[in-house]
């Protein structure tokens, strides 16, 4: 079969379930990407440079997308600082969430990191005066409940892993944050161009102060890194243009799946039963929180607001 007759026969498929097959298929990258990057730290390459190399090689993926659009005009902006600013908060998270990898199971951080969405939330109200509804305010609690299960603090010992993963999620959705209000002056080409750009010095700094010249081996699997990542990312992107967020928001469970398939594949690592029903319960919040407000709903959480009023994005 020709690529122009299975490109054909793929547009057949409804779009939602084409977005739902590839969040499964970005999911599948992005737990492979962070097996990898457990099993490279374990070689002895440290977490820092690991991010390095992780935004250096998705920065190559990334250019001819970027030089495609045009550089100059792409990267026109009057808020450079809050671009740079975005891309700090970014690099932390990596750094964050990397070196939590080569502390604790793969699946046991994903779990946790499942609860990223109650953050942006949070934070929206707090710093944009965002209102939500009771379903949404369930969907905080669930989620916010199904973390405490996973984590199950005074039963449990809670390393510097689980921390570094909260750490992480927290300066993302501040990141999120910061590029919500990026879109009211800026294009998103433009904020990802400069998140992808910029992310790749900031992370070397920290790097260079733990450098270790990669085996050809060793090297190989970073390229991997790389390439995973960025794969993933793009095809999140796609996905996200095809369904509803609240259709393949509750398939962004199967993170957690291949997490710990291939976990257990390379590491002999499996969550057990507590963190399972723990990540069922966020994924259950979060799917709330990304389901559309209703009239009412927009009514109760924001006193005089007409029925008649489109969603607000959150």
């Amino acid at each position: 079969m020709s690529l122009a007759a299975l490109s054909a026969r793929v547009e057949t498929i409804p779009a939602g379930l084409r977005g739902i097959l590839l969040v499964v298929l970005a999911s599948a990258l992005f737990a492979s990407m962070h097996n990898t990057i457990r099993f490279v730290t374990q070689q002895g390459i440290h977490p820092f440079e690991v991010a390095f190399f992780r935004t250096f090689f998705g920065l190559i993926v990334f250019v001819p997308i970027l030089m495609r659009t045009g550089m100059v005009t792409l990267l026109r902006t009057e808020k450079f600082s809050w671009h740079l600013g975005r891309a700090f908060l970014n690099a932390v998270s990596m750094l964050s969430w990397m070196t939590a990898l080569s502390l604790m199971p793969v699946a046991d951080a994903t779990a946790i990191s499942l609860a990223g969405p109650v953050f942006v939330a949070i934070l929206a109200m707090i710093f944009l005066k965002e209102r939500v509804g009771m379903i949404r305010w369930m969907g905080i609690g669930l989620a916010i409940l199904g973390g405490l299960i996973v984590v199950r603090p005074g039963f449990v010992d809670v390393g510097t892993g689980v921390w570094l993963v909260l750490l992480s999620a927290v300066a993302v959705s501040n990141s999120k944050l910061v590029a919500k209000l990026l879109t009211r002056t800026d294009s998103p080409a433009t904020i990802v161009a400069y998140l992808t750009i910029l992310m790749t010095p900031i992370t070397l700094v920290p790097a260079l102060f733990y450098w270790q010249t990669p085996t050809l081996e060793q090297f190989a699997y970073l390229l991997v890194i790389g390439i995973l990542g960025s794969s993933g990312h793009l095809l999140f992107v796609h996905a996200y243009k095809l369904a509803d967020i609240s259709l393949v928001e509750p398939v962004m469970f199967t993170r957690m799946i291949w997490a710990a398939l291939i976990g257990f594949a390379l590491f002999g690592e499996f969550p057990d039963l507590w963190t399972w029903i723990g990540a069922g319960v966020i994924v259950v919040g979060t799917t709330f929180l990304a389901r559309p407000e209703t009239a009412r709903e927009r009514a109760v959480a924001t006193p005089g607001a007409s029925t008649v009023d489109p969603p607000r994005p959150t």
